[in-house]
């Protein structure tokens, strides 16, 4: 044989073996994949995860990518924020409040920005409803993108059906006003055949922190609380009136709904499984929660469970894999159908809702997405304080005490700005 034989034939067999072979049949698509070294992630739920873990969320994972493992970590005793940290545990991926990326995600030291990651995966964040991408990217004073949106608890009005065909009163409609619904819940707000019944419940701190007019208790660019304003007093003028009719005057707990005696509840959907399962004859249905008549058509503020990666993360691009196959259409669609709210824009997804659960079977599930949410509250300034801000005591004062709202909310601010002083003092 010839040495320029030899010689081309060296080049064939060696250009064969990069293609994977002359003539055979090419690698299986999953090949590369499964060639890979297995990796365990450490997937820390800061939230509750509603969420069958297992079926809806590792085991896709498992058959998308069998060389990774997710391995769930509950922030309960002894797993919380500061144990796993000081104890060197790392946190691959943190399911978190998106509203909490400052006071838990970055205060830990846990911020990673996904901005590199999102090139390399070519990720599209135009599949997200713009105020819901803007609740996470707002979270922070750079709106920077530390977690992707994965969920989103949606804010509805429950209603009980009984109640009102007890005593004659149409049913609430989707769109109603915050008027609208003040004056029936005048109607259904008295005592009959030795039964308390209570016109409207909710939770006050949720609708303060998710409000329809996207103001923040904070101010944006200096280092202060700002709650005696317009809006905040506005808000609370809204909400007080209702716990200030006379068979309707205090604040319940949320689960208090299924015992059968109160008319209509504006949470959101996650503790209605509870409800039905305590309660199997409660007669229920939903229609979208009510709206300040100068915002028609605006519901709440998006409240986003969204999915970190964790700065101290030694296989960050397998985290991200992760993440960007919880948040495609195929996982949400799943997650959707068994009653969860999307971040997605899709409307193939948002149709889908409750669609696999009897317990929303025959339900007004439009009424999930009637509303537009309300715009994401503006972020930050940067080296500004954060600190945080719970509207229950205040609220109790105006009940409880018949405090005035000017009074009340003045005291909040003034309390929540010598938070900011001493956590500024403790930080030197």
């Amino acid at each position: 044989m010839s040495r320029k034989l030899m010689t081309n034939n060296a080049v064939i067999l060696f250009v064969c073996a990069i293609i994977g072979g002359c003539g055979g049949s090419a690698p299986a698509a999953n090949d590369e994949v499964k060639a890979k070294e297995p990796v365990t992630l450490n997937f820390f739920a800061g939230q509750n995860v509603f969420v069958d873990f297992e079926k809806f969320i590792a085991e896709p994972i498992k058959a998308k990518y069998p060389h990774i493992t997710l391995h769930l970590i509950k922030n309960e005793k002894g797993s919380d924020y500061g144990q796993l940290i000081a104890t060197g545990t790392t946190l691959d991926i943190i399911y978190e409040s998106a509203a909490f990326t400052v006071d838990k995600i970055m205060t830990n030291g846990l911020e990673y920005d996904l901005d590199e990651l999102m090139k390399k995966h070519k990720f599209d964040l135009n599949q997200f409803e713009p105020n819901v991408l803007a609740q996470s990217q707002n979270s922070n004073v750079g709106r920077k993108i530390y977690g992707l949106p994965f969920l989103v608890n949606k804010y509805v009005m429950i209603y009980n059906k009984d109640v009102f065909d007890r005593f004659g009163v149409p049913y609430p409609k989707d769109g109603m006003t915050w008027d609208e619904t003040y004056e029936l819940t005048k109607k259904l707000s008295l005592s009959d055949g030795g039964t308390d019944y209570r016109g409207f419940n909710t939770t006050p701190n949720l609708m303060m922190l998710n409000n329809q007019l996207s103001v923040s208790p904070l101010h944006v660019k200096e280092d202060r609380a700002e709650i005696l304003t317009d809006n905040w007093v506005k808000l609370m003028n809204n909400l007080k009136r209702f716990f200030e009719i006379p068979a309707n005057n205090t604040v319940l707990p949320i689960d208090d709904f299924s015992k059968g005696h109160i008319a209509m509840t504006v949470h959101n959907t996650n503790p209605i499984a509870n409800w039905q399962s305590s309660s199997p004859d409660l007669k229920w249905d939903i229609v979208s929660a009510p709206v300040m008549k100068e915002k028609p058509g605006i519901g709440f503020k998006p409240a986003t469970l969204a999915l970190f990666i964790g700065k101290t993360s030694q296989h960050k691009d397998e985290a991200f894999q992760v993440i960007q196959e919880l948040v495609s259409e195929k996982i949400q669609l799943n997650i959707t159908k068994q009653g969860f709210g999307s971040p997605l824009a899709s409307q193939q997804v948002k149709q889908a809702f409750g669609q696999d659960v009897p317990l929303w079977k025959g339900k007004n599930t439009k009424a999930i997405y009637f509303l537009k949410d309300a715009p994401a509250s503006e972020p930050r300034a940067d080296g500004l304080t954060s600190v945080d801000v719970n509207f229950t005591s205040t609220f109790n004062k105006l009940v409880k005490e018949g405090l005035d709202v000017n009074t009340a909310l003045r005291q909040l601010e003034e309390d929540r700005n010598n938070a900011i002083k001493t956590a500024k003092s403790d930080a030197k």
